[in-house]
């Protein structure tokens, strides 16, 4: 998962960060082992023409892209960054499902 957002997280983005990554892994059924999340907060951004507190996502995952997944982890992300006034409308993460050669990982891909 990457994560940006224009709002200060401050000292809890190391907690945000271990959250996200237990949410991604619950929601996808996935070992926590083989998710990376990365969250940059601070960031230049707008949507709908105003600066508001916003986020924008992408989720990229081998398998598990669906839409009861998905619905996991809209609503666990709109969980944890409502407390710094990102409001649920607000949030946009866009789902893809990769095939396994086209996911590197120890010198060589998924698919082998």
């Amino acid at each position: 998962m990457i994560l940006q957002t224009n709002v200060d997280l401050g000292d809890k983005k190391g907690q945000i960060l271990k959250d996200l990554s237990a949410l991604v892994a619950a929601s996808l059924g996935k070992p926590e082992s083989y998710v990376a999340v990365s969250v940059t907060d601070n960031v230049s951004m707008i949507f709908g023409g105003s600066d508001e507190p916003l986020a924008l996502g992408c989720l990229y995952s081998l398998g598990s892209i669906n839409k009861e997944n998905n619905g996991k982890v809209q609503a666990g992300v709109t969980d944890v960054l409502e407390q710094f006034g990102v409001s649920e409308g607000r949030i946009y993460i866009n789902f893809f499902d990769l095939p396994r050669e086209n996911v590197g990982f120890k010198r060589a891909t998924f698919a082998g």
